[in-house]
């Protein structure tokens, strides 16, 4: 996908796109921008509404269908509406899960239609972050205000906890392992990013890292992962080479306000990256 096609993609719709330098974009006109994910050909993007950390259950939430492979010139703002707070988003068969305060919801892609929904409300949650998957029947999500991970058997509606002193927030599973991040307690930059083994369970710290994690996303041997740094506009993308645990950022063009849920898309080596605190989406690229 080309740097001129994806400014294209964005103000044939009324987006306001800054360049930021030679390989970066701002794309504006979202409202705190939490989470992207791939599926079919399309970037989908769920930005929470006015009350972005809250539990209000306002219903001016939504996602976005971006496409992204570049064949046509297609941005639905509003491609599913009615929703509360949404942050995590993962694409199964179909079906996109979205993590929405205090429950699970599950829309069917094509017709729209709410084909799935789980509440979580007796374990006074009110912020489901993020989820993760390694197969189509089990699914993996972070309750980060309980210090929970949920899993969970979609068919069966079916969940066990998994209890971690990690306050996850991101999640990244591949070759059995999950990788976890987190924004930290009380406040203070002393989330970690630690890695879980999907069989014993065991959690293991990879860096002595510390700060404000969200996003995670993995290229390779590479493990990136979001910090936001401060409440302000001073958020990286930093990475852990999983074989050497060698560690460095990425070199991007401007500091970003609240850098969330990213992720990197090798096909064509650009990171999407939703800036909660700006509400604004940033494509990145020439990492490769």
């Amino acid at each position: 996908m080309s740097k001129i096609l994806l400014t294209v993609l964005f103000t044939c719709f009324c987006f306001t796109v800054s360049v930021r330098g030679q390989d970066q974009y701002s794309y504006r006109g979202f409202d705190s921008p939490v989470s992207v994910t791939q599926y079919g050909g399309y970037y989908y993007l769920s930005s929470s509404g006015n009350n972005f950390g809250t539990a209000i259950k306002d219903g001016d939430g939504y996602i976005s269908r971006i496409k992204s492979d570049g064949s046509q010139e297609e941005v639905t703002l509003k491609y599913i509406t009615g929703l509360n707070n949404p942050r995590g988003i993962y694409a199964i068969q179909g079906t996109l899960y979205i993590c929405d305060i205090d429950q699970l919801i599950g829309i069917d892609l094509k017709s729209k239609k709410k084909v799935f929904e789980l509440s979580f409300a007796k374990e006074n949650v009110t912020q489901l972050t993020d989820i993760a998957s390694a197969n189509d029947k089990i699914v993996y999500i972070s309750a980060t205000d309980i210090n929970t991970i949920f899993e969970l058997d979609l068919s069966a509606k079916k969940y066990v906890k998994w209890t971690e002193n990690t306050v996850p927030a991101g999640l990244l599973i591949a070759n059995n392992q999950m990788y976890v991040c987190s924004m930290g307690t009380d406040s203070l930059p002393n989330g970690k990013l630690g890695v879980i083994d999907m069989k014993t369970k065991r959690y293991a710290q990879l860096t002595d890292d510390e700060g404000y994690f969200w996003g995670l996303a993995l290229n390779g041997k590479r493990l990136y992962y979001s910090d936001w740094m401060q409440f302000a506009k001073r958020g990286v993308i930093k990475w852990v080479d999983l074989d050497t645990k060698s560690t460095g950022q990425v070199k991007l063009t401007s500091k970003i306000g609240g850098p969330a849920d990213f992720v990197y898309d090798t096909r064509n080596d650009i990171f999407i990256i939703p800036a909660v605190l700006e509400d604004v989406v940033f494509g990145a690229m020439g990492f490769k």
